[in-house]
C-alpha cells in the first residue's frame, strides 16, 4: 500500500483503457475500475443508458486499475478533465486532498456527479484455525491490486491499523478474481469479499467476484468481522473516512450471526474543469433514468434518486450535476 502508484498509461499508452485526451463536444470518457468490479459493471451501464436516452453525448467506458490510479490520471492529463468521468469514492478523495498513500502529493478534490452505492468488503478464510483478523498474523492473504482503494488499501488498512498487525501479515495483490482463487486453491489463508449496498437501507448485494467466489460452494467458510474499534481506529489515526456498519444474519452465505464491516460511498466524479452543461445533462439522465440500471445488473436495484446525491455537501457537487439535483427537488 506505501509504494506510490506509477503510470501503468506511461507503458500501455492511453488507447489500452479506451481513453483518448482529445474528445469532440458530445464525447466524454469514463473510467471506473478493474474487469469484475461492480463499479465495472454499472459503468458499463451508464454508458449503455447515456447511448440510449440522450441524442448527441456519448460516454465511452473503460476499466481502470482503480479509484486511486483514476484522480492520478485526471492530474497527470490536463486535457481529461475536460472530457472525462471517473469512479471514484470519499476514501480515495479524502487521501488524494490529504497527499496520503497511495498519492504521492495533495490532490485538488473532483466534484461529484452521482452516488451509485455504498460498498464494503472483509476477509473470508476456510481456516478453522483463523476466527479473528487477529490471528491473521504471521498468515498470507490476498487483496485486489494495489490501486483499487475499497479491495486493498482500506482492507489493508484495518489488518495493519485497525487491528494492529503491521508488518506480520502477508499480503498478496492479485485482483480479485485471482485471490478468492488463490483461497479455494490453499495458496492463501484468506481472501477479501465484499458487496454493495444501498444508502437508505440494509439490504446488500455481492460483488461479481464474490458471486463467482460463493457459487464454489465450499463448507467451512468462515467470515472475519472488522469490528467497529478497528474501523474508529484507523479512522482517528489514518484520517480515512469510513463507517462502522454491519451486515444483518443471513445476507451472506454462511454467515453466522450480524458482521461488522465499514462502508464508503462508491460515486461517478468529475474534474471542476468539466463543462458545466455536459455535467447537467448526464447527472439529469442518471435521475430520470436510475431505474434502468437494475436491467443491468443486481447491483442497478440498489439505486435510487435520492441516494444519489447521498453523503455530499453542495458545494462538492460539481455545479451541472448541482442544478439538476435542484431540478429534480433532490437537493435545495
Amino acid at each position: 500500500m506505501r509504494a506510490p502508484i506509477r503510470s501503468l498509461l506511461a507503458a500501455a499508452g492511453l488507447a489500452a483503457f479506451g481513453v483518448s485526451s482529445v474528445a469532440s463536444a458530445d464525447n466524454y470518457s469514463l473510467i471506473s475500475a478493474p474487469f469484475g468490479s461492480g463499479s465495472y459493471v454499472l459503468g458499463g451501464a451508464l454508458e449503455e443508458i447515456v447511448r440510449d436516452n440522450h441524442p448527441s453525448i456519448r460516454v465511452s467506458h473503460s476499466e481502470s486499475p482503480g479509484f486511486a490510479f483514476n484522480l492520478n490520471q485526471l492530474d497527470r492529463d490536463p486535457p481529461l478533465r475536460k472530457t472525462m468521468m471517473v469512479g471514484t469514492g470519499r476514501g480515495v478523495v479524502d487521501a488524494a486532498v490529504r497527499g496520503q498513500p497511495p498519492f504521492e502529493k495533495e490532490l485538488p478534490p473532483v466534484k461529484a456527479i452521482a452516488n451509485y452505492n455504498l460498498v464494503g468488503a472483509w476477509m473470508v478464510t476456510f481456516d478453522d484455525d483463523i476466527k479473528t483478523v487477529a490471528d491473521l498474523r504471521g498468515r498470507t492473504v490476498a487483496l485486489g491490486r494495489k490501486p483499487q482503494i475499497n479491495w486493498t488499501i482500506q482492507p489493508e488498512l484495518l489488518m495493519r491499523v485497525g487491528w494492529e498487525l503491521g508488518d506480520s501479515v502477508n499480503i498478496e495483490y492479485m485482483g480479485l478474481t485471482d485471490a478468492t482463487q488463490a483461497l479455494l486453491d490453499g495458496r492463501v489463508d484468506a481472501a477479501v469479499i465484499g458487496g454493495y449496498f444501498p444508502l437508505i437501507n440494509n439490504e446488500m448485494t455481492m460483488s461479481p467476484h464474490t458471486v463467482e467466489f460463493m457459487s464454489a460452494n465450499r463448507d467451512g467458510m468462515r467470515h472475519l468481522p472488522w469490528g467497529e474499534e478497528a474501523v474508529k481506529r484507523v479512522v482517528e489515526e489514518t484520517g480515512m473516512p469510513l463507517a462502522p456498519d454491519t451486515v444483518p444474519d443471513d445476507h451472506v452465505q454462511q454467515q453466522d450471526g450480524p458482521l461488522e464491516i465499514y462502508a464508503d460511498t462508491v460515486s461517478w466524479a468529475v474534474h471542476a474543469d468539466f463543462p458545466e452543461q455536459a455535467a447537467y445533462e448526464i447527472t439529469k439522465l442518471i435521475i430520470d433514468n436510475v431505474e434502468k440500471f437494475a436491467e443491468f445488473h443486481a447491483l442497478g436495484k440498489l439505486m435510487t434518486p435520492e441516494a444519489l446525491a447521498y453523503g455530499w455537501e453542495p458545494d462538492e457537487f460539481h455545479p451541472g450535476a448541482l442544478r439538476a439535483y435542484q431540478e429534480a427537488g433532490i437537493l435545495d
